[in-house]
């Protein structure tokens, strides 16, 4: 009786199997000349998020009218549905009573926020009292927060030029003192084109003084990357990716954090499609970033006495604009798949100049390039119609990785057509638009896609 069930069950599955076109061979469909798969699709598992935080958060007012509790707290949820996990102050909010209103928002959102206090800040930095006075100070002042879970961390300084970082120290070792490693000591750097003046004519130097003075587990700057020239014509900014070469280079201890561009502003563009905004964060991911922050999510002053703003992902009548939508789907892309991504380490980047490229063969972001990687052993070849930026990863079992972006300007919606050819892979992971999917290479061990503009390809190949 048992040997007739066993044949019925194995006749009906193999009659299923007809029906649905199972493969019973153990070996790739026909499209992949049947070679054999000799590794088993990694399941990747990490606790650890991507950071995706912003400049400007919810402000108490938006245009000049008060925003009752109900609406403040609904714009934390804006903020979370929206894939952020770290969220700050809004422009000029930095009372106590206001700090503690967004917290407590922040809190039932399960966001984590970067306080800003001028009376703590002060204590931090003031050079008038000793180490232990200070202590005493802030053993005082901290119970303010300490009592919300979503109390992050504390924002101490942006932009510092290469002769205010040293100031800093005494800061940081007053806060570690107190705070230890359990909250953020907050500090954004400037990006290379500031000058000589403000970060000196070495900008790898003005990021290891940075690392040796105040030695923080991360390095953040701001670069954005969109411009637009006199005749209207849009551009990448030519020290885009230049930038993040040099941050790589001088703290590769740490992770690298960048502000990107939500916001038109004076010298940079506007924001019309998601390709503009992936654009810039696949990119950042193609150099093994692991923290994104938004300029700006809250809105601004329309002038601040230096530069002109336009609208922010949140309007100054408090509702989301298209740039929240480009942002929103920006960031969800990047929480579909950080737990691939955050498994694997960055190694390098390779650059290659599209079959179609139009500049006579030149990319100036490539140009300013001088670490780039030239070959991988399991790359046979890589040939694209555009201008192509792969980021090189590796897992924690050897298993390689690659960030492949399509590196052209996302108004001219460009087709990139990509023919990626390796070495002893049957099949590979690739991950597009945050979603994952097995593709069986052909018989040259051969991937072929295409890519829109603005978008990145994350490809793990499997033996």
């Amino acid at each position: 009786m048992k040997k007739k069930i066993i044949a019925a069950i194995l006749s009906a599955a193999m009659a299923l199997c007809l029906m649905v076109g199972c493969d019973t061979s153990g070996k790739k469909p026909s499209g992949g000349a049947n070679k054999e798969y000799k590794e088993e699709v990694p399941v990747y598992t990490t606790d650890e998020e991507f950071y995706l935080g912003m400049w400007i958060g919810v402000p108490s007012q938006f245009n000049g009218v008060d925003v009752t509790d109900e609406e403040f707290e609904d714009q934390f949820r804006l903020i979370k549905e929206a894939g952020f996990n770290y969220t700050e102050g809004g422009y000029a909010e930095t009372s106590v009573g206001y700090n503690k209103r967004a917290l407590a928002a922040a809190e039932k959102y399960d966001l984590n926020m970067l306080v800003y206090d001028d009376d703590i800040r002060t204590t931090l930095i003031n050079g008038t009292i000793t180490d232990e006075q200070a202590e005493r100070q802030l053993k005082q002042l901290l119970p303010r927060y300490s009592e919300y879970k979503s109390f992050a961390g504390l924002k101490i300084k942006d932009e510092p030029a290469y002769s205010d970082i040293a100031s800093y120290h005494t800061a940081k070792t007053r806060f570690d003192k107190v705070l230890g490693d359990e909250k953020m000591f907050y500090m954004n750097l400037l990006p290379a084109l500031a000058g000589p003046a403000y970060v000196t004519a070495d900008y790898r130097e003005y990021i290891r003084e940075y690392v040796r003075q105040i030695d923080t587990p991360y390095v953040s700057y701001d670069q954005y990357p969109l411009k637009q020239s006199n005749k209207g014509k849009p551009y990448i900014l030519r020290s885009f990716l230049y930038n993040m070469q040099e941050v790589r280079a001088a703290a590769p201890g740490k992770d690298m954090y960048t502000f990107l561009l939500a916001t038109e502003h004076t010298g940079y563009r506007g924001l019309t499609s998601v390709a503009d905004a992936t654009f810039q964060t696949y990119s950042f991911l193609a150099y093994g970033g692991k923290g994104i922050q938004w300029f700006c999510y809250g809105p601004l002053p329309e002038f601040d006495g230096a530069s002109h703003f336009k609208e922010s992902c949140i309007g100054r009548d408090g509702k989301p604009t298209e740039i929240y939508d480009y942002i929103k789907t920006a960031n969800l892309e990047i929480r579909a798949f950080e737990h691939i991504y955050n498994n694997f380490e960055w190694k390098g980047v390779m650059t290659t100049i599209g079959s179609e490229n139009d500049n006579g063969g030149e990319n100036e972001n490539f140009a300013y390039l001088s670490d780039t990687v030239t070959k991988h052993d399991r790359i046979v070849s890589l040939k694209t119609t555009q201008d192509t930026l792969t980021g090189i990863f590796e897992d924690g079992d050897g298993r390689d990785g690659f960030m492949i972006v399509n590196f052209t300007e996302p108004t001219e919606k460009r087709k990139n057509k990509v023919e990626l050819t390796l070495k002893d892979a049957s099949r590979a992971i690739i991950v597009k638009n945050g979603k994952e999917e097995v593709v069986d290479t052909d018989a040259n061990d051969k991937l072929t896609f295409t890519m829109n503009e603005g978008e990145g390809y994350f490809v793990i190949p499997l033996k």
